[in-house]
């Protein structure tokens, strides 16, 4: 078991520091502690429930996951669509189906190996000694809510789970004829022209008649609807915001800088040079003393004869990334290397030696070869970088203050936001429109909880101010509706001529893949009359050209034998291309590197897709059953 923990060290570190920064995501955790009877369940797996609040963490750390790939290109309405959200409690019903066989099948993980996990987690470490530190790790978890043994269940789920997908994901076998057959096609080539026929050269052929024009359009209202929809006035108050009018004596900015001067500046740097003679972990009593013995006598050496401690380094030592170099290690500052190295190194003088020093790999016989000085940042150079983190230091209880005034202003003085605005020195400012689904913008006033302070019915009748609403950390917003307009279908006068030409488009998108099938029916018939081709280029798998990226598949899997052939498919902006195959140029078997990696490349997509099968058969007899209305966003 331990052995499969090392093996995963590395995705079972990322995947904790997904966990603990930037949010807490714990998926699965009431599997233990649910109710499974609840009636305000999202989902039911294996007896349990998956609650709304599990879903909607999930569900954030989602959208937030998909806000920092798509950055400022991120469309709110899209982060919370439907398919989003299948998506997410999907994920979430996979994950419980798996857990629970997981414990069906008996898969278990002990209490030293989850504590094995916790301990090598850098987060939990204390920045001075490198060692877990216990009130670093509770902190961390307080800070996010959670309790050591939420965490460490969560822990021991992931592993669960896990062992399950290698179960299964090992298991695959790919036999070498199949990676020599797929390393052949994949650098097979053939020759390809194309010929394309586009919705533009058929649109001028499309008639539409007036009955046409009025079914599409009450066939299809709710294209034609817009939904509800505010603008808003709002003021945001954030720390910074608090901290303006904070003054900081010239006594307390000069008091911190002389306390912290390590801080601002380059520390002290060592050069040193050592010889390691490492010893096993398994090592005797006996077998250690042996080692020290002969780093006594390496030391004894190199003080009697310095000149040779580079040949000797060479020679002796057990650090192949230094041996190599004569034993120099380069400049590190205190703290780059392990305590006992790092405290022996900067006790010393330049020339002198020490040793042997024993740390966790073995015995170190070290020379102090150079110190470069630590250089100390003039007080003019960091006076504002410090005043700010004064500044910001006291922001705390001012943000906190300043928070309950603008919550007491927008409540007694609820028809504006002005006077807020101005005892806290804030601005106000104006939205575009905004719909209940978050369409619009900025994006702070689009969270959740903000929209519903904005669309509820005292916002919108009465036109009152909103609560002061946290919507980020240390971000708190209140917003007054200047402005509502009801959901509304567009009249069919006032978009007459833009429903009629959508309806040419949508006919001419079918012409024309009509017009492609056609041709193609008669080129494979023998007549290619008014066909133009363009050149021909050659292709590959691993070289696609001209080839649209669907249709490569398509142009290497059909049968060579009879030339030239060809293949047709509906490609993008209603475009139907036609491929003409003329030549296949087959490649040389692959060589045995190319094969493993091939083989490799190959296993980790069929282990993908054994897993994903095995997933749904899996969640097939675990009695699942999703509420889509508590799912599902209701449409406007």
């Amino acid at each position: 078991m331990f052995e499969w923990v090392e093996k995963h060290k590395r995705w079972i570190m990322i995947a904790l520091s997904i966990l603990i920064i930037p949010s807490f995501a714990m998926f699965g955790i009431n599997y233990y502690f649910d109710d499974s009877s609840s009636s305000g369940a999202v989902a039911k797996v294996a007896g349990t429930t998956i609650s709304p609040n599990e879903f909607e963490q999930a569900l954030r750390d989602r959208q937030d996951q998909l806000r920092q790939m798509m950055k400022d290109k991120a469309d709110p309405a899209l982060l919370d669509s439907n398919e989003v959200r299948n998506a997410v409690v999907n994920s979430l019903v996979e994950r419980r189906a798996l857990l629970a066989h997981a414990l069906k099948s008996g898969l278990a993980v002990p209490n030293e190996q989850v504590r094995k996990i916790i301990l090598d987690v850098p987060y939990f470490r204390d920045e001075a000694t490198g060692e877990f530190s216990s009130e670093k790790y509770e902190e961390i978890l307080r800070r996010q809510g959670k309790t050591d043994l939420m965490f460490e269940e969560g822990i021991r789920q992931d592993l669960r789970v896990s062992q399950v997908r290698d179960t299964v994901s090992e298991s695959t076998i790919i036999s070498d004829a199949v990676v020599k057959r797929l390393g052949k096609l994949r650098e097979q080539q053939r020759e390809v022209s194309q010929w394309t026929m586009t919705p533009d050269q058929v649109f001028a052929r499309v008639t539409v008649s007036d009955e046409e024009v009025r079914k599409f359009y009450d066939d299809r209202q709710s294209d034609f609807r817009i939904p509800e929809r505010v603008k808003v006035e709002y003021v945001v108050l954030t720390p910074d915001d608090a901290a303006k009018g904070v003054a900081v004596p010239e006594s307390e900015i000069k008091a911190a800088y002389e306390k912290n001067a390590a801080q601002y500046g380059k520390p002290e740097e060592r050069r040193a040079s050592h010889i390691l003679l490492t010893v096993p972990k398994e090592a005797k009593p006996e077998g250690k003393a042996e080692t020290r013995k002969r780093a006594e006598a390496l030391i004894e050496k190199v003080r009697k004869d310095p000149r040779s401690f580079a040949e000797v380094a060479k020679k002796e030592s057990q650090d192949p990334g230094s041996a190599v170099n004569g034993g120099d290690l380069g400049f590190n500052a205190r703290g780059a290397m392990v305590k006992p190295f790092d405290d022996a190194v900067f006790a010393l003088k330049v020339g002198e030696f020490a040793g042997p020093v024993e740390t966790q790999y073995g015995y170190h016989i070290i020379r102090l070869d150079a110190v470069k000085p630590g250089e100390t940042v003039p007080f003019e150079k960091v006076r504002g970088e410090i005043e700010a983190e004064l500044r910001r230091a006291q922001a705390g209880k001012l943000f906190a203050d300043a928070v309950e005034e603008l919550q007491v202003k927008v409540v007694e003085q609820s028809d504006s936001l002005q006077p807020a605005a101005e005892a806290l020195k804030l601005v106000v400012q104006t939205s575009d429109w905004i719909t209940r689904n978050g369409g619009g913008q900025p994006a702070t006033l689009v969270k959740p909880a903000m929209l519903a302070k904005i669309f509820a019915e005292d916002s919108i009748k009465q036109k009152r101010n909103t609560d002061a609403v946290e919507v980020d950390a240390n971000t708190v917003i209140a917003a007054r509706v200047v402005d509502h307009r009801e959901a509304h279908v567009l009249p069919f006068d006032d978009i007459k001529g833009e429903v009629r030409r959508q309806v040419q488009i949508d006919k001419a998108l079918k012409l024309a893949e009509q017009e492609g099938k056609a041709t193609l029916d008669r080129l494979k018939k023998g007549d290619d009359k008014g066909v133009a081709w363009s050149a021909p280029s050659l292709v590959s798998l691993g070289n696609p050209g001209v080839l649209q990226s669907e249709a490569a598949r398509d142009v290497f899997s059909a049968d060579p034998s009879k030339l030239p052939l060809y293949v047709g498919i509906p490609a993008d902006k209603g475009r139907f291309v036609i491929y003409r195959v003329t030549k296949v140029i087959e490649a040389p078997e692959p060589s045995a590197e190319v094969r493993k990696a091939l083989a490799k490349q190959i296993a980790q997509l069929a282990a993908q897709q054994q897993f994903d099968a095995y997933t749904q058969t899996v969640k097939a007899t675990m009695g699942v059953s999703v509420d889509t209305a508590k799912v599902q966003k209701k449409v406007q």
